[in-house]
């Protein structure tokens, strides 16, 4: 079963429950965000719509069993309360929801932010509708996943079976409250709980960070913790391609990463013309579906089935989603 178990749902629209603050949703960074998504020209109004039809339509029209669609959850005060003001991202777990009973290819990662009052209540909710991970961005949810006070909810994340995927090291699309938050020895206490953590990107720190590396971290963490897994997304773009190759000349870490995109960051072969040549970077460009064309630049580079498939065993599925994605039992 092969699963894109990292794609990000877009909506800017309050009566879908989201959110995106100005600083992301005008100028420059609409502009770039309608051109990644395929959608140039949409207006604010119609991009809720255009995206979910076209994430919809590239799903289904690509080779892959099922992909992970992201929510994402807000910034909350110390009181638990939604913090607006500093919040520039938000998308809803109910529009999540919707949108993935939109096709059986479409696998819900629900977020929930431990700091929110009600935080219990929203995972065995979201647990109960399906999710089969939570999803959270700490450097931009201002969330330190070693905070003694979480120690509850990690715990019951255990219980339920509930992993955790989690962006590692530094962000830069998201506006950051605090960079410190992603450093992957943050993920020790949910480790300790028992929750089965994938760290986004293997805590790759990016090309733009080449002095400041987090990836040699996460490797020496896979070491002492079975529940610790990686998944490889964004390592198809510009920003993070160095890091496929250390993945794939490490037998250790090759057992221990998922298969994702990150879109809408855009998967770019042309990076990869030293490795690939250009006759194939050209064929693999020319792939419109940029789902696919993520797989097919992994394939070339020598990513294997078993990568591709793990996160069927990775991920929190059920006998359901497995039938609902047209497959049997994990391969």
């Amino acid at each position: 079963m092969i699963i894109d178990a990292h794609v990000h749902l877009i909506g800017l629209q309050p009566h879908n429950g989201c959110y995106v603050g100005p600083r992301l949703s005008t100028g420059w960074a609409y502009t770039w965000l309608s051109r990644a998504l395929g959608l140039r020209g949409i207006t604010r109004e119609e991009l809720d719509v255009a995206y979910a039809a076209q994430v919809t339509r590239w799903v289904e029209e690509s080779e892959l069993d099922a992909a992970c669609l992201l929510a994402f959850d807000a910034i909350y005060d110390e009181g638990g309360h939604y913090d607006h003001e500093r919040t520039h991202v938000y998308v809803s777990n109910d529009y999540l929801f919707e949108i993935c009973a939109r096709s059986p290819k479409f696998l819900p990662i629900a977020s929930v932010n431990p700091q929110r009052r009600d935080a219990m209540e929203e995972l065995e909710r979201v647990s109960e509708r399906g999710a089969v991970a939570i999803k959270l961005l700490p450097n931009s949810q201002d969330i330190d996943l070693s905070r003694p006070s979480y120690r509850g909810f990690w715990e019951r994340m255990a219980e339920l079976g509930m992993p955790l995927l989690t962006h590692t090291s530094f962000e830069h699309t998201i506006p950051p409250v605090n960079q410190a938050w992603g450093k992957p020895d943050r993920l020790l206490l949910p480790l300790e709980c028992g929750a089965r953590v994938i760290a986004a990107h293997c805590a790759g720190s990016g090309v733009a960070h080449p002095f400041e590396e987090d990836y040699g971290r996460w490797r020496e963490l896979i070491d002492v913790h079975p529940n610790l897994y990686g998944d490889i997304s964004a390592m198809a773009s510009i920003s993070r391609f160095p890091y496929i190759h250390r993945v794939l000349a490490d037998e250790t870490a090759r057992s221990r990463v998922i298969m994702g995109s990150d879109f809408p960051v855009p998967a770019n072969p042309w990076v990869f013309v030293k490795q690939l040549g250009l006759a194939k970077v050209r064929a693999l460009h020319a792939i419109e579906n940029p789902l696919q064309r993520n797989l097919e630049i992994f394939r070339a580079l020598g990513v294997d089935d078993e990568m591709l498939q793990r996160a069927s065993k990775v991920l929190r599925l059920t006998g359901r989603d497995r039938a609902s994605a047209g497959v049997g039992a994990a391969r």
